[in-house]
C-alpha cells in the first residue's frame, strides 16, 4: 500500500481511467454535499488564497492488464467525491463554451473528462456504475437529458452556481487542479480491498449489512469483466 497527498490536476491528467465497480453503490452525494464543496471553493475564489484544501482520500487498486496508453485503476473509495468533481468540470467546461471560450473548454474537455485519442469505453476518464453511466456519459457529451438521478442533480446544481456568479472559468479550474488535495492510496495485489473498503467507510452514508454482503460479493470479480459491462 502506497499513500501521497495528491492534487487533483495530477489525479485526473494523462491517458488515465477510474472503474467505479460492482461492489460500489451508486452515487449519492445530496445538494449539502455539493454546497459545503463549493462553499470552499468559493472561500478560496474570493480570497484569493493559495492554501491548499483537503477534500479526503482515494482509495485505488492499478489494473495490471490494461490496454496499452490506458492506466487504469479501480476505485475502491473516493467515487462520490471524484465523480462530484468530473461533474463540476462538465458545467465549467459548458460555460466557458457559452462564454465564447472554446479553447478553454476544449482544453477541460481533453485534459480533464476524457481520454481524446481512446476509443468506446477507454475515451472516458471515469467509469460509474452501470446505474450512473447514461446520465454521466449524457453529461460528458452535452446531451440533453431529464434524468433526476443525484448525477444529473449535481451538473444542474453547480451550472446555476457557476452561471448566477459569472465566475472566472480559468481561475477556478487553477483552484480545482492545484488547490484541491487527495490522499491517495494505491493498494497492491497483497492487500484486502474489501477490508480496505469497510473499514474507511466511517463517514457519509453508512453501509448496510446487505451492502457489505453485496460489496463482499462483488470484490471477487475480476476487473476485466467489470470493463466489458
Amino acid at each position: 500500500m502506497q499513500a501521497n497527498k495528491t492534487e487533483i490536476q495530477d489525479i485526473i491528467e494523462g491517458t488515465k481511467q477510474y472503474v467505479v465497480p460492482l461492489f460500489q453503490r451508486r452515487y449519492i452525494w445530496e445538494k449539502k454535499h455539493w454546497q459545503m464543496l463549493w462553499d470552499d471553493l468559493w472561500g478560496l475564489y474570493e480570497t484569493e488564497s493559495s492554501r491548499p484544501h483537503f477534500m479526503g482520500s482515494m482509495v485505488t487498486i492499478p489494473e495490471t492488464l490494461s490496454p496499452q496508453g490506458v492506466t487504469k485503476f479501480l476505485l475502491i473509495d473516493g467515487q462520490q467525491r471524484l465523480t462530484t468533481i468530473f461533474i463540476l468540470f462538465c458545467a465549467l467546461r459548458d460555460y466557458a463554451k457559452k462564454s465564447n471560450d472554446p479553447l478553454l473548454a476544449e482544453e477541460i474537455e481533453y485534459k480533464m473528462l476524457v481520454n481524446k485519442f481512446e476509443n468506446e469505453l477507454n475515451y472516458y476518464k471515469l467509469l460509474p456504475t452501470q446505474e450512473d453511466r447514461p446520465a454521466f456519459q449524457k453529461i460528458i457529451h452535452q446531451e440533453q437529458f431529464s434524468d433526476v438521478r443525484e448525477i444529473s442533480k449535481c451538473y444542474r446544481f453547480f451550472e446555476d452556481q457557476i452561471s448566477k456568479n459569472q465566475v472566472d472559468v480559468r481561475k477556478i479550474k487553477q483552484i480545482i487542479c492545484n488547490q484541491l488535495s487527495i490522499v491517495s492510496v494505491v493498494l497492491s495485489s497483497d492487500d484486502d480491498p474489501h477490508l480496505v473498503f469497510e473499514s474507511l467507510n466511517f463517514k457519509g452514508k453508512s453501509l448496510t449489512q446487505a451492502d457489505l454482503i453485496r460489496n463482499y460479493f462483488f470484490m471477487r470479480i475480476d476487473i476485466a469483466i467489470l470493463n466489458d459491462l
